[in-house]
């Protein structure tokens, strides 16, 4: 990553130098076709760029340059609410093949090189923000901790926004993926750093007992697995990390195994799933489906219905 100092000490945010100590990182896409962040940066380097007081600490672009705009410890104006007394702000610069119609709706010109962005910027947002929680000791899967304009103002800390989403979901990008990235990302970086004697185990015995259960799932499921002889050769840190994000994961899609565990709203289209035979438990649970799984199928469920063909 090519990180270049571009303070825009003329910005009105700037010379109020209102201190910041960062307790989270806020992910946003500028709003119009310009690839390049040294346009950006040049532009956001004048009293009020557009009549407006405004001001992040960054812009990256597709090739992983990154022009800082502001110390990280300067509160800057960029999200509208009260994320900018928290959170650090970074904006990704977008294609230049694309066309907005109206509010966040946009029109693509040339897919390829669109993807290819977007793309891009996610993958040098993913090493920017791993190199920032690193640096400020924030657990990216911490709740609050990452997140993207839209959800700030979902949480009431930030002005109404979609970004970055509003591009990132023709391609399937999401900010729950993007803070998986993120952590990976951090893990990996640790496990280069590691010192050649660090503590390393090869098999789940090894482990100590509190880690030995959640192991065991993650090489159950196969996102934890060792060569063609079974030694796992895992540091303490990558097993904590990898717990970690099983954790989350299980918390943004938990697993239901009866109607009871059900939310409540979903709990009569569920039982018709049930009836009709499209929602089967596994012999020793009456359920064993995850939010997701199920949300969809009620979904189909509706369409169908909705087309007459229900029952």
């Amino acid at each position: 990553m090519d990180i270049i100092e571009a303070f825009a000490t003329k910005n009105k945010c700037y010379q109020a130098g209102a201190a910041l100590v960062p307790r989270g990182i806020m992910l946003h896409s500028i709003g119009c076709p310009q690839p390049n962040a040294d346009v950006m940066a040049r532009y956001y380097n004048q009293y009020q760029p557009g009549g407006q007081s405004v001001c992040v600490h960054g812009f990256i672009q597709r090739d992983g340059t990154y022009y800082q705009t502001l110390p990280y410890n300067m509160r800057a104006w960029h999200c509208g609410g009260a994320a900018n007394a928290t959170h650090i702000g970074i904006e990704m610069t977008e294609p230049a093949s694309i066309v907005y119609t109206g509010g966040a709706s946009w029109r693509d010109f040339a897919p390829d090189a669109t993807e290819a962005h977007v793309r891009g910027t996610y993958a040098a947002a993913v090493e920017l923000f791993a190199q920032l929680c690193t640096q400020y000791a924030l657990d990216p899967m911490e709740d609050g901790v990452i997140i993207s304009h839209a959800e700030g103002a979902e949480r009431g800390i930030a002005s109404a926004h979609a970004d970055p989403t509003h591009l990132w979901r023709e391609f399937g990008l999401t900010m729950d993926g993007f803070r998986q990235d993120v952590a990976t990302a951090m893990a990996a970086k640790n496990t280069d750093e590691e010192d050649d004697d660090m503590i390393r185990y090869h098999s789940i015995g090894e482990m100590p007992s509190y880690y030995r259960e959640e192991a065991a799932q993650l090489v159950d499921s196969g996102a934890l697995q060792g060569d063609n002889n079974g030694d796992l050769n895992v540091s303490e840190d990558m097993i904590r990390g990898a717990i970690i994000g099983m954790r989350y994961a299980e918390a943004r899609n938990p697993r239901y195994y009866s109607i009871d565990d059900v939310p409540t709203w979903a709990r009569e289209e569920t039982q018709r799933l049930i009836d009709r035979g499209a929602l089967q438990g596994d012999g020793k649970h009456e359920l064993n489906v995850t939010y997701d799984a199920l949300q969809a199928m009620i979904v189909c469920q509706r369409m169908i219905d909705a087309a007459g063909g229900g029952k």
